[in-house]
């Protein structure tokens, strides 16, 4: 009894990590992330850095994906039969090289609440602990390994000079012939980089939640199957609509 009030004691003396530090910690450190974030969650940090990485992203390549816009437009008329004046294409191609990152930042936002509403809805399921604030905090934070995947994304466009809207680091990368496909969009959520973030989110839960492992990691398992229908089903979906 006496050595679980001393270990409670030093658990809540132990310094607080600043911002700086806590994105350090979620890719060197993540369990010590997971326990600060315990204590105190906090998310104004990691809003600003979502809100932040896929604008700066797009920026960082703005030439880049200006071409890739104006491939795809031209691509999407043609395929519709429309005949769209050069004038009025060029106007098209600039209101999205300015909507696109706009709308990155917003559903990026977006993305992570909801996210982080169904990974409490479902520990909250498992008799999980740690409030929606929690889960908020733990999701937001993996955003720091969305900066290290966008300069990544970055270097490739660069050296390339094509801007992709699939990662060189997913599965769906190894299979361009299979695009438009069911397969090819599922294969598009098995990333390096999200799949990091799932083991980071699978700690968070397993510190902050109080679940098991084998549980916190049955949760993130399930989420990144979920999440493989929804990229298949549209992808197939956008197909479609495209042809």
């Amino acid at each position: 009894m006496n050595d679980n009030l001393v270990v409670t004691a030093e658990n809540s003396n132990s310094p607080k990590l600043n911002a700086i530090q806590r994105a350090y910690s979620a890719i060197f450190s993540p369990e010590k992330l997971m326990h600060d974030l315990e204590q105190k969650p906090r998310i104004l940090f990691v809003l600003i850095l979502t809100l932040l990485v896929p604008a700066a992203t797009i920026f960082a390549v703005y030439p880049i994906y200006k071409d890739f816009l104006r491939f795809t437009l031209e691509n999407t008329y043609a395929n519709m039969n429309i005949q769209m004046p050069a004038e009025q294409l060029e106007q098209a191609i600039n209101v999205g090289a300015i909507s696109g990152p706009v709308m990155g930042a917003i559903s990026a936002a977006a993305m992570w609440f909801l996210q982080a509403l169904i990974l409490w809805i479902i520990v909250k399921i498992f008799k999980g602990q740690g409030t929606y604030k929690h889960y908020l905090s733990i999701t937001g934070y993996t955003a720091v390994i969305s900066i290290i995947s966008g300069i990544a994304f970055v270097i490739t466009a660069q050296i390339t000079g094509t801007y992709s809207e699939v990662s060189f680091t997913s599965l769906a990368a190894l299979l361009p012939e299979m695009k438009g496909s069911f397969l090819y969009g599922a294969a598009k959520s098995l990333d390096v980089f999200s799949v990091w973030q799932l083991v980071l989110i699978a700690i968070g839960i397993e510190t902050v939640g109080k679940l098991s492992k084998k549980k916190a990691y049955l949760i993130v398992a399930c989420i990144l199957i979920v999440f493989m229908v929804f990229t298949g089903v549209t992808e197939v979906r956008t197909a479609g609509l495209l042809n």
